[in-house]
């Protein structure tokens, strides 16, 4: 029995014709195309910050309902250090806010009261961070 795969385009995948160059050539672009970029300090800060500000919360009063520093708060913010999962976890916990629209951005993951407050912060911040 001999077993055939087709391709999303409709045309039969001829395993032999794959050279192991090519496979390794493709993981990169593979990769790049399903991990986005977006979990950086410098895109995951400004997030958080536009979900305080969208909770009308201080700094001080965020971090205390999340357990975290206030100080590692404002390092986040500023986007000098990461967030740790277990921090976006909670934040998701107590607020709502999904880890795709903290870490990757994905205004989907917010919850749907907050989205109108949050969009214009996001902007405001990033015409900010251009000028």
């Amino acid at each position: 029995m001999e077993l055939i795969s087709t391709r999303q385009d409709g045309n039969n995948f001829d395993s032999k014709l794959r050279t192991h160059a090519h496979s390794a050539e493709m993981k990169p672009k593979i990769l790049n195309a399903l991990i986005e970029r977006e979990s950086t300090p410098q895109k995951v800060g400004p997030r958080i910050s536009a979900v305080r500000e969208a909770l009308e919360l201080s700094k001080a009063e965020f971090a205390d309902s999340i357990e975290f520093d206030r100080s590692s708060l404002t390092k986040v913010e500023r986007g000098v250090m990461g967030l740790d999962i277990a921090v976006g976890e909670k934040i998701s916990a107590v607020y709502g806010v999904g880890l795709d629209f903290i870490y990757r951005g994905d205004l989907a993951d917010l919850p749907p009261e907050l989205r109108p407050k949050v969009v214009p912060i996001l902007a405001n911040a990033r015409k900010n961070a251009q000028a």
